[in-house]
């Protein structure tokens, strides 16, 4: 390990009997720090290791800790306990089966059995259709399931459930949990909510867990929920010193409960029976100061923050970020150059591709560059969702082109499939047991589709009230005016029939209809117009297109560790990578402006969260964290979009972390500091120039400048910077709301796919 900044330094030597709070910047080595602490703790202060708490947020920061651990000299029998939130609660979990407090022979949800989670929610919607107690497609499988974890992570029991913008929602939740129950099972969900409700009520329980308890230490605490921060103060009690570690500006998970003000203003206020110090860890060891700036300059526009500066630890460290724009003067297909940009850095510059990572904020972002990926036989992957042309969304819509084409085709198994899919979607009200009865029926006689919708819109006999007779109709001109377009133009493109579809079945309003306004239905409809794009660049007509489409392959059958990851920001956490590559880095892209946030509310207001951020905020930190996951560089691309999009205009933050003058004056103080000939009359004359923009000049001469050794330097800039006038900022639109080292490099093993591909 490094040796300890003074900054790391205080908080390893926090005097016992205080709670501290630690403000731990991307890249400040906290784990190092909290690692020493420890050590400080059961080495130098004697502590017994069985009276320290600690609380991960997940499995990776457990297994790093506990390894570092190892590294720091800490024997094994003076290591504390480590654990994420949901270990100590499986942990406590069982511990009450295994004394009677809590019946045995539960059923576990978790792991390889958190399927049946869903498949028993599934279960539960379709029976409460059936019964009518909620309409056909009223609910969504996945927007209940996440809606039960939030109610669960806010200790929110089904009578008091309340969900906004579908009232159905809460009746699943009551179904499920019974189920759930009658069942016998738990799952992760299950576990906090379970230990508070013990700990609340046992007094002898809460001693037993919490009576020796002298220090707990808290990671990630920008992150918790209202039923973590519970579980928190009653372990902590009256008694224990509580150490929290955390950083307000990457608290990206407001969405499924997380709220900043934990760790902004609240935790000083529930903890505040002993004397509160509170720490900053400024320093980023993972980027080198153009990055720090940048992110620095952006994250400044947020005003429900710390106030905390962000600084490389190495004025020297090289770090670089990449901005490739279209604008209305120069034409630039910017996923193309991103592109690009992979393919020099993995077959030029021989970067590993599992050094570099493709960030979204939503996953229909990815679609664009994923097309020239396939173009260009780049192997990739995407963590969390599957590749564009797999998504529901899309498959549907490919459901309808076959079964176009097969319209008056005799009904075969694989229509019967493709036309279950699509049947209520849109909803169309129509029941599934009808729908089943339907097809099987057609399937027995042997006769087209066609036919059957036609017995099932005018037979007599048809179980159909007049508007499901209406919606039926509907559907059979669609598949009929489709089926003549094929059979009239067969070497049209694709994207023309597909185009036509969307409009006859008003694909768009039903997303709009199912799930509000909202970021869910905006990712989707821009999910499908990027298909389309993709099937017009592909140019195939129907029939070559979906046997095209079938047959794609992301991988291209390499190893995972060579194949470039495309995700969401919220799956980086805590993660780094050398090189980060940013697409269509675009107003309503990033930031989403149709973001919905957390829906669920206790109807009662027994339990009061603090207040979500604003919406703009939480996506700014959102673009922090991106671009602070890299080491080397980063790579971002915008400009215009197609003219159907909503995301047309280049995010605004581009504008915010004030790109070209913080560049220029952070590149000019890096050459400064290696003594480059020039560079210190160049770095007094960009200063001169841009001494008004304060975040960025006060930051150099607060932390950097005394690297350079030079007082009569720094005597020059300050003086510049303080008879500077300010320059106030602006946007260049309206807005509704480094080179390698000049070291050998040697070519890793690549397969040989990556041989294959053109530059």
């Amino acid at each position: 390990m490094l040796p300890l900044t003074k900054e790391q330094e205080a908080v390893v030597n926090h005097p016992i009997g205080n709670h501290a709070k630690i403000l731990a910047v991307a890249g400040s080595g906290k784990t190092s720090t909290l690692v020493y602490r420890i050590k400080y703790l059961v080495i130098d202060k004697h502590i017994n290791p069985s009276c320290i708490q600690i609380l991960m947020f997940n499995k990776l920061a457990r297994k790093q800790f506990n390894e570092r651990m190892l590294e720091a000299g800490i024997p094994s029998i003076l290591q504390p306990k480590v654990d994420t939130f949901h270990s100590y609660s499986y942990g406590f979990i069982q511990n009450l089966m295994t004394s009677g407090k809590l019946a045995g022979n539960w059923d576990f949800w978790i792991e390889e059995k958190e399927e049946k989670a869903r498949i028993t929610l599934n279960k539960v919607i379709t029976s409460l259709e059936k019964i009518q107690k909620i309409p056909v497609g009223a609910v969504d499988v996945e927007e209940a399931y996440q809606a039960i974890q939030l109610w669960k992570g806010s200790l929110i029991p089904p009578p008091r459930a309340g969900y906004r913008g579908n009232d159905y929602m809460s009746c699943v939740y009551d179904t499920y949990e019974k189920e759930r129950i009658n069942s016998h099972a738990l799952t992760y969900d299950d576990f906090i909510p379970i230990v508070v409700t013990y700990l609340e009520k046992n007094q002898d329980l809460l001693q037993q867990y919490a009576g020796n308890l002298q220090h707990l230490i808290v990671d990630e605490y920008q992150d918790v929920n209202y039923g973590q921060q519970r579980l928190v103060e009653l372990l902590a009690g009256n008694k224990t010193d509580v150490m929290v570690v955390g950083d307000d500006d990457q608290t990206i998970f407001e969405w499924r409960g997380a709220r900043p003000n934990y760790i902004i203003r609240e935790f000083q206020t529930v903890f505040d029976n002993k004397p509160l110090i509170q720490y900053t860890l400024s320093r980023s060891f993972r980027f080198g100061a153009v990055i720090a700036q940048c992110a620095y300059n952006s994250i400044l526009f947020n005003t429900n923050r710390v106030q905390k500066p962000l600084v490389s630890h190495s004025i020297e460290k090289p770090a670089s970020i990449f901005i490739f724009e279209q604008s209305a003067n120069q034409i630039l297909d910017t996923n193309k150059e991103l592109t690009n940009q992979v393919l020099i850095l993995v077959k030029d510059k021989k970067i590993h591709p599992s050094k570099i990572i493709v960030l979204c904020r939503m996953f229909a972002q990815l679609s664009s560059i994923e097309s020239e990926f396939i173009t260009r036989k780049i192997p990739y992957r995407i963590m969390g969702q599957k590749p564009f042309f797999e998504r529901k969304e899309i498959k549907v819509l490919l459901d309808y082109v076959k079964l176009a084409i097969a319209y008056h085709d005799k009904i075969t198994e694989r229509i019967k499939i493709e036309f279950l899919n699509i049947a209520n979607t849109p909803n169309r009200m129509l029941a599934r047991r009808d729908l089943e009865q339907l097809i099987n029926a057609a399937l027995l006689n042997k006769i087209t589709l066609a036919q059957a919708l036609e017995s099932f819109a005018e037979s007599p006999a048809s179980p159909l009230n007049t508007r499901q007779r209406e919606r039926v109709l509907e559907l059979m001109g669609a598949l009929e005016s489709a089926n003549k377009q094929i059979n009239l133009f067969p070497e049209e493109s694709a994207d023309v029939l597909l185009s036509k579809l969307i409009s006859s079945i008003d694909y768009f309003s039903h997303f709009d209809n199912y799930y509000g306004k909202g970021e869910t239905s905006f990712e989707r409809k821009e999910s499908i117009r990027n298909f389309i794009d993709y099937a017009k660049g592909a140019g195939l007509p129907p029939f070559e297109f979906l046997a095209h489409v079938e047959k794609l392959d992301t991988t291209l059958g390499v190893p995972e560790d060579q194949q470039i990851i495309m995700t969401t920001i919220f799956r980086t956490k805590g993660l780094e990578y050398d090189y980060v590559i940013i697409p269509n880095c675009n107003e309503g892209y990033m930031p989403c402006l149709y973001a919905t946030g957390n829906k669920v509310f206790d109807i009662k207001g027994k339990i009061r969260e603090p207040e979500p951020s604003e919406a703009i905020e939480n996506e700014r930190r959102l673009f922090y964290v991106s671009i602070t996951r890299a080491k080397e560089a980063v790579y971002i691309g915008t400009g215009t979009a197609r003219e159907d999009s909503q995301s047309q205009k280049p995010s605004r933050f581009i504008d915010e972390i004030q790109y070209e003058p913080t560049v220029k004056v952070m590149t000019a103080l890096q050459q400064s500091a290696i003594g480059k000939k020039d560079a210190k009359s160049n770095l007094l004359s960009l200063i001169t120039q841009f001494g008004g923009m304060k975040s960025l000049t006060r930051n150099i001469l607060s932390y950097y400048l005394i690297e350079l050794d030079d007082k009569s330097l720094i005597g020059q800039i300050a003086s510049i910077i303080f008879s500077s006038k300010e320059i106030p900022f602006s946007y260049r639109f309206a807005y509704s709301s480094k080179p390698l080292n000049n070291q050998e490099i040697t070519q890793p093993f690549l397969h040989p796919a990556w041989d294959e591909i053109d530059k």
